[in-house]
């Protein structure tokens, strides 16, 4: 999945980014965080494009392309996949709680550290350790934090409570300045009318 982030990312950004600067910004930012995480091309991909662009831009315009470039290319497919999922369940409870799970183990892995609560009724995992949050901070733009944590509204924004039995809280994360990002699952029950 980094690979077409990357690329889709890569794309969208070159019209306001050399990509010469971005990807030499990225080299300086993947050398100083060092190591072979999965994820650091991405992030430093990233973080470098934002450091081009502050070069020529003011901080918010910096922050507003990175965000469209970063999220917009792939947004409809994660919501619409996501939705669909949902809505073709018999349980879409367990549907997006294996998602998260699937993606805490074979995504994140080791980069990123957890702690899990879990019943039948619901799925609470805490988010302890963020290797975006690290990254940025090596690369001297913590800032750029919840660009990535808004990453996830895409899927977030395709779970409807009433339709699908599922309340989902994230009410804040360690690049807001938290010592967690929760991500907290609850079977729900629908509004009546």
């Amino acid at each position: 999945m980094n690979e077409q982030l990357i690329s889709l990312f890569r794309a969208h950004i070159e019209p306001s980014a050399p990509l010469d600067e971005v990807d030499a910004a990225a080299a300086r930012i993947a050398a100083a965080v060092g190591g072979s995480s999965p994820h650091l091309p991405l992030t430093a991909l990233v973080a470098g494009a934002y450091q081009v662009l502050l070069r020529r831009l003011p901080r918010s315009e910096a922050l507003s392309l990175v965000a469209q470039a970063f999220h917009e290319p792939i947004r409809p497919y994660v919501h619409d996949g996501t939705r669909a999922a949902l809505d073709a369940s018999d349980d879409p409870f367990s549907v997006i709680t294996g998602y998260s799970k699937d993606r805490e183990e074979n995504y994140f892995g080791s980069d990123f550290s957890f702690t899990r609560v879990e019943d039948a009724s619901q799925y609470l995992v805490d988010v302890h350790r963020c290797f975006y949050v690290q990254v940025l901070a090596v690369a001297g733009v913590p800032e750029l934090g919840p660009v990535f944590c808004e990453f996830d509204a895409a899927w977030i924004s395709a779970i409807d409570r009433d339709r699908h039995h599922v309340d989902f809280q994230r009410p804040t994360t360690i690049a807001h300045g938290a010592p967690t990002c929760p991500f907290h699952f609850r079977r729900a029950t629908p509004n009546s009318p």
